[in-house]
């Protein structure tokens, strides 16, 4: 078998169901050389015993950890994989089959690449009832610089990143994302660092990949403030670090997040929307009081 170009790396914890379909339609890629990860976070056997299914595929790799943490078990990922590529997607996703290769396509095609996000589409739901998270770009988008990083937003269920670039920066902030301090943003942050680094992220509407993370619109208020407070951490962090042109980033979400509770009191309205300007303002003084590593832009 020969060495895989481009490796897989999918946390799941306790998502027995969902991940096996996600693993089959990866397996079911026509790139001719890859291999995937599933870092198994559960707290019983039945991911095991679903994924039992796939021993056979020597492209397939089953480690069951005892950590939690989305961005601790991609980090696992960067070190164990063998190829200088790495896609990631959730244990509640399904890919297509030119997945792989049109990933692989994309990030060659800027040679300073980094980290590439792919569509996330949400799949069929009942909108009425709740949500399905995504993220969506028209047309490709290069990113060089804090200023445009607001062009291409991104989530970690669609993405690719270059290994050794993302190793040299320190990998993914374990504080961040699920099982961390904060809760949010690791797939956000790992691209800000990036470009403060030198590097370019892309977000492409080449590929996409169907999201049934089905929320409904309780747990989406739930959601909502988690994310908003770890974008809070993640761009309080390189502004705290001295990269104050990072301070664009955090204007930029500032603006919307303000703006729609200061026009609801305007019209002699309860602030609508003012728990998301809460969070936020919540992850970015727990960030400022939170120590980091300066040369790698982690929190401590």
């Amino acid at each position: 078998m020969s060495l895989p170009t481009i490796s897989v790396v999918i946390c799941t914890s306790d998502r027995g169901g969902t991940v096996a379909d996600t693993v089959a339609s990866i397996l079911a890629n026509d790139h001719p050389a890859f291999e995937v990860f599933v870092i198994d976070q559960s707290s019983d056997a039945g991911t095991a015993q679903t994924l039992q299914q796939f021993h056979h595929d020597r492209r397939f790799h089953y480690l069951p950890v005892r950590f939690k943490g989305w961005a601790k078990g991609h980090n696992l990922g960067l070190r164990i994989a063998r190829s200088p590529l790495l896609a990631i997607t959730d244990d509640d996703c399904v890919v297509p089959p030119d997945w792989l290769r049109i990933l692989e396509t994309e990030m060659g095609a800027e040679p300073r690449t980094a980290v590439l996000y792919c569509n996330v589409l949400p799949g069929p739901h009942d909108p009425s009832a709740g949500f399905v998270p995504g993220f969506q770009c028209t047309r490709r988008v290069v990113v060089n610089t804090l200023r445009e990083k607001w062009y291409v937003r991104g989530i970690g269920a669609g993405m690719a990143i270059h290994r050794e670039r993302i190793l040299a920066i320190g990998g993914f902030d374990e504080s961040l994302g699920p099982g961390g301090t904060f809760k949010s943003a690791a797939d956000v942050d790992i691209a800000i660092r990036a470009i403060l680094a030198g590097w370019s992220v892309v977000g492409t509407p080449a590929t996409s990949v169907i999201h049934y993370g089905f929320r409904t619109w309780q747990e989406g208020r739930r959601l909502t403030v988690r994310n908003w407070e770890g974008l809070g951490a993640a761009f309080i962090k390189p502004v705290k670090a001295g990269y104050f042109e990072a301070g664009i980033l955090l204007w930029y979400e500032l603006q919307p997040v303000l703006f729609e509770p200061l026009l609801s009191l305007s019209h002699l309205q309860w602030p609508h929307g003012l728990g998301r300007f809460v969070a936020f303002m919540r992850g970015c003084l727990r960030g400022l009081l939170h120590h980091i590593d300066r040369k790698r832009l982690v929190y401590l």
